[in-house]
């Protein structure tokens, strides 16, 4: 043993070696909490880890889990540079698998995955305490509450509030939302002289008028507070504004009310008569039925209730009809001349008229006259044009332009050719 620490080079490798140690001890560690022999790469360490968060595994659409803590700490130990390099990346997880749970309370583990085997990981807490319920949905009505309503500005007062949405989501175990007696907001209407709006928060309440601490969907409601002065009722008049599509006619404009109730100040009221117009653009209306018309608001009042109102639109569409076995007249005969119709050989033909259908609907075949008019014309087969007449608002049309006509000398019974002759001569 002697003879071995008397040997200079042995002396000088362990002073190496020692020296090496130290400088590794205070070059490669940065900064850490441990010392020494610690901080060696090829050492062990112990680190803590806070806050990590934890990721809770079970079915969150039907189920709620209560007791599952936020962020646990967890503690490594393992070689140095492991340690340290899982210390500063935090890619492992903590987690909670529930998925083979049923309702009920457990004692569950928590677990720990993505990190080296050569790390040794102790979650502080090792279990949780959790409690597994059904997950239930339940809407209900928002009611507001107004507070100081006695402070509003003097000659005005508020009327139901408006709330979007009107209907909000409970979400939570059976137990917690059987609880749930109704939901409301309040809103301070202190000094109000016109209508306003606010965002609030809904709070719950129990039969017994105590709030409980459920959450909402959404949390927060728009409230609309209509403030209001003196109000009267109306007539309307509707007003047909814009241009009509070709081939429409009106035919009339109904209301599903005769009457609105306007909100004004007094001395407004005492000076409008009324009725109140409101127009009904039908220029991008082509067909019949009921379309919601805007209730336009007079200036200086407040309001108009209702805002909207049900007019129905009945128009009158062009159509055509026909008229069959309408006799041809013939007009301006000459005593001398028989005349008889050769084509068509009926002396009949079909009339077409086109127009509204309340006009056509008032026409009869006998209000309908086709004539030929045969002034001037001598003996011959003659082409004559027809002419039509019938009542006023629509036209008509004739299934043949002309209709051919044999005209007859009563005295020679001469026709074509012959008749020019003896008309020539009767000039």
């Amino acid at each position: 043993m002697d003879n071995f620490m008397d040997n200079r080079w042995i002396l000088r490798g362990i002073a190496l070696l020692v020296t090496l140690l130290l400088f590794m001890s205070v070059n490669l560690a940065p900064s850490s909490n441990t010392s020494g022999l610690g901080d060696i790469p090829f050492v062990n360490n112990k680190e803590l880890v806070r806050d990590v968060p934890v990721t809770p595994i079970y079915d969150q659409h039907n189920l709620i889990v209560t007791g599952i803590p936020r962020k646990v700490s967890v503690q490594l130990d393992g070689p140095n540079s492991i340690v340290k390099t899982a210390e500063m990346k935090k890619d492992f997880e903590v987690y909670l698998d529930l998925t083979s749970y049923a309702l009920g309370t457990y004692e569950v583990p928590l677990k720990i995955r993505n990190i080296s085997d050569k790390i040794k990981a102790t979650i502080k807490p090792r279990t949780v305490r959790v409690t597994i319920k059904e997950k239930i949905e339940k809407e209900v009505s928002v009611k507001v509450v107004y507070l100081n309503e006695k402070n509003i500005k003097h000659g005005y007062k508020a009327e139901n509030a408006i709330v979007k949405p009107g209907l909000i989501k409970i979400v939570g175990s059976t137990e917690e939302v059987s609880q749930v007696a109704y939901a409301s907001v309040d809103i301070d209407v202190s000094d109000a002289n016109q209508t306003f709006s606010q965002v609030l928060p809904v709070k719950l309440f129990n039969k017994k008028g105590n709030q409980l601490s459920l959450s909402t969907v959404p949390k927060k409601v728009e409230v609309t507070v209509p403030i209001v002065s003196e109000s009267a009722n109306f007539p309307i008049k509707l007003v047909q504004t814009g241009t009509l599509p070709d081939g429409l006619k009106l035919n009339g404009l109904v209301s599903n009310v005769s009457s609105v109730k306007i909100y004004a100040p007094k001395d407004w009221l005492d000076k409008f008569k009324g009725p109140l117009v409101i127009p009904v653009d039908l220029s991008s209306i082509n067909q019949s039925g009921t379309y919601e018309i805007d209730v336009p608001t007079p200036n200086g009042a407040f309001r108009i209730d209702p805002g909207t109102i049900n007019v129905d639109v009945n128009f009158d569409e062009q159509n055509e009809q026909k008229f069959n076995n309408i006799p041809i007249n013939i007009v301006g005969e000459d005593n001398q001349f028989s005349y008889k119709i050769v084509k068509p050989s009926s002396g009949k033909v079909v009339v077409t008229a086109n127009g509204f259908q309340t006009d056509l609907n008032a026409i009869k075949a006998s209000d309908i006259s086709v004539t030929a008019k045969v002034n001037g014309l001598d003996a011959g087969t003659r082409e004559v044009a027809l002419t039509i007449s019938g009542p006023k608002g629509v036209t008509y049309s004739i299934d043949l332009d002309t209709v051919t006509i044999e005209i007859t000398d009563k005295k020679s019974g001469q026709t074509e050719g012959k008749s020019d002759a003896v008309g020539q001569s009767s000039n």
